[in-house]
């Protein structure tokens, strides 16, 4: 049994994903393909690696795992998307790097599977709305951050996901990754599906690019937590009320820049490095970049 893990990135549209592999499980059960539910699969995971950090043996706790993610059926490849992976969606950056507990996490991983084949999967996103974008989603758990306590001591312009890229390799090159850029991804979310599971046919999954979820933009997330500082709400249902009125209003949509926030001179920055970025990945060692096809 080979495992494949889609580790994130946070709003790179994995719930999307999630749902393409939800409408398609009986053609993956069909091919030996076993993609348990997110909070099943998070859950195990999460004790897995608990236990591991405990001194539990490899073995016993990767049978556990298997077993929980399987139950105890026989599969031949386990299916996995869980950005939480990569690290907290409230916390994406530090103050150099994107993610700066995921060398750790992945060795555990490592320890966990004791062997078992690997392969990790990327969806990367422009940092210029990426940052953002956790920021405005996040607003739904923790509305009381503010924007600028959210990018507080970050470098910005120096953040890089090759770096990332690295560390999830724990700096060698023996763990295949493949990446894509969300930006792409709505145009070629079935070859994404089809790497990640490893179907001969891609034309035969069902489904659409009609995004799962669109989420407020900068402005609006801004804005709320404004709101709420001066009219605290009294309930969760209240707050969900509230979080609808601005989703209608401030959609993500309108786009992250907001002059006073996130100047436009920050955005063509970030977006530049990006573009350098990615003609680094592209080049990395054991990382296979997919890209749409084109059709001159």
């Amino acid at each position: 049994m080979d495992f494949r893990l889609h580790i994130g990135v946070h709003r790179s549209a994995t719930q999307h994903l999630r749902k393409i592999l939800w409408q398609n499980r009986d053609l993956l059960q069909s091919e030996g393909i076993c993609v348990p539910l997110a909070d099943q699969a998070e859950r195990a995971f999460a004790r897995a690696i608990k236990q591991i950090s405990s001194g539990v043996s490899s073995a016993e706790v990767k049978g556990e795992l298997v077993s929980a993610l399987t139950g105890d059926k026989d599969y031949r490849r386990v299916v996995m998307i869980d950005p939480s992976i990569s690290g907290t969606l409230m916390r994406p950056v530090g103050k150099e790097y994107f993610y700066p507990r995921i060398a750790t996490t992945m060795s555990r991983i490592l320890n966990v599977l004791d062997g078992a084949p690997l392969r990790v999967f990327v969806g990367l996103r422009n940092p210029a709305s990426f940052v953002p974008s956790c920021y405005c989603a996040g607003m739904r758990h923790n509305p009381g951050l503010s924007f600028e306590d959210f990018v507080a001591d970050a470098n910005l312009q120096g953040l890089r996901w090759s770096d990332y890229l690295h560390r999830v390799q724990l700096k060698k090159t023996e763990l295949p990754i493949t990446v894509w850029r969300y930006e792409d991804y709505p145009f070629m979310w079935r070859d994404v599906a089809q790497a990640l599971t490893g179907i001969p046919n891609r034309e035969l999954l069902v489904g659409s690019s009609v995004p799962v979820n669109t989420g407020l933009s900068l402005r609006g997330a801004i804005l709320m937590h404004s709101y709420l500082e001066e009219h605290p709400v009294g309930t969760r249902a209240e707050f969900e009320k509230l979080s609808r009125a601005f989703d209608r209003k401030f959609p993500s949509s309108q786009g992250f820049n907001d002059e006073l926030h996130w100047p436009e001179e920050l955005t063509e920055g970030m977006t530049e490095n990006y573009e350098d970025d990615l003609y680094y990945i592209e080049r990395m060692d054991n990382v296979m970049m997919l890209s749409p096809e084109r059709y001159d």
